[in-house]
């Protein structure tokens, strides 16, 4: 966070409220994607022995692939944090459904997204903890000294901002990433980018879009 920012900046821009929202977003996303997993596998796994469930375990498998990685990037979008693409570790393009689901089965990509998932409920009950806690000494500052000029300098504010990122970054350590991702060099003669790490932000649609930064 800038440390030139005061309390003016803070209300306008928005950070400090995404910073809030995302420790929201990580208990009600955890509560929702446990009541899926949860039923979904057990379904798969439960119809599985008359061979209904066997596409149903093949869906939630490749379904829980994406919902982790969507989940990046919505967090990445609130916190504008650049985030390294998930690695795909699976080209299932001409394999039949047998295939498929051996190839799912066997990526660690596959379980470990799955644990991710399954591990945002508990790290939400933390976050949203910290979010109330941390409330009324935001709302002290910003709302009440900073107005009277007495600086804190935006303490609050950084906690919290410290502890959104925090999380985001400690639970994306879960999910495998492309060592190659954000590191492919473009020749161009005499100049020569690099490509970092892909960035996330919500447009003014309120859809994620992404955007590339070159170092």
């Amino acid at each position: 966070m800038d440390s030139s920012k005061n309390w003016l900046d803070v209300l306008s821009d928005g950070q400090m409220f995404r910073d809030w929202f995302s420790l929201i977003a990580h208990f009600f996303l955890g509560i929702a994607y446990l009541t899926f997993l949860s039923a979904g596998f057990a379904f798969a796994l439960g119809t599985s022995v008359i061979l209904v469930g066997i596409p149903l375990l093949l869906f939630m498998l490749a379904t829980t692939r994406v919902l982790a990685r969507i989940d990046r990037q919505i967090m990445c979008a609130l916190l504008n944090s650049a985030t390294p693409e998930v690695t795909d570790d699976v080209d299932a393009r001409g394999a039949n459904l047998g295939e498929r689901l051996g190839m799912y089965l066997g990526s660690g990509t596959t379980w470990r997204s799955l644990i991710y998932l399954l591990l945002k409920l508990p790290i939400g009950i933390m976050t949203i903890s910290a979010a109330f806690l941390i409330l009324p000494l935001l709302a002290l500052e910003v709302l009440v000294l900073a107005p009277l000029t007495i600086d804190m300098r935006l303490i609050s504010v950084r906690m919290l901002h410290w502890v959104a990122v925090g999380t985001h970054k400690f639970s994306g350590v879960l999910l495998p990433t492309s060592k190659s991702a954000g590191k492919r060099k473009r020749d161009t003669g005499r100049l020569e980018t690099v490509e970092a790490d892909p960035g996330y932000f919500i447009d003014d649609d309120g859809e994620i879009a992404a955007y590339k930064r070159f170092s």
